[in-house]
């Protein structure tokens, strides 16, 4: 009889310890300062949040305009890759091209000057 009185006995501590612990030094109400910085925070993490949405949209931009100066530096060497080729074999850069001939025109020379009378008519 001894031994069940300390076995309840026990269990009983146990459960008022476990109580005890459970239910005391927390309390459910958030004092006004948390409540205060807690609404701070979510400002500060809504401006952080829409800031890094602006940076995020200016380097995209900035990539955009960083690929069109690529292109354009790469069209500008095709470019110049092309003078040079057509540099080296200067006189005949084009040979399909065949420059008009003078044989069979006319020149024409202008008329000469009429010399006007001063005077009455």
């Amino acid at each position: 009889m001894r031994t069940s009185w300390n076995m309840t006995s026990l269990i009983l501590g146990i459960f008022v310890i476990a109580f005890a612990l459970t239910n005391t030094g927390c309390t459910p109400k958030i004092s006004d300062e948390q409540l205060l910085k807690l609404r701070e925070l979510k400002e500060q993490a809504a401006r952080l949040e829409s800031d890094i949405k602006k940076k995020e949209a200016e380097k995209s931009a900035l990539e955009k305009e960083v690929s069109a100066r690529q292109a354009e530096a790469k069209q500008s060497q095709q470019n110049k890759e092309f003078i040079q080729q057509k540099l080296q074999t200067w006189p005949n850069s084009w040979p399909d091209f065949v420059p008009p001939s003078t044989e069979g025109v006319i020149e024409m020379t202008p008329a000469p000057e009429v010399k006007k009378k001063k005077g009455k008519k």
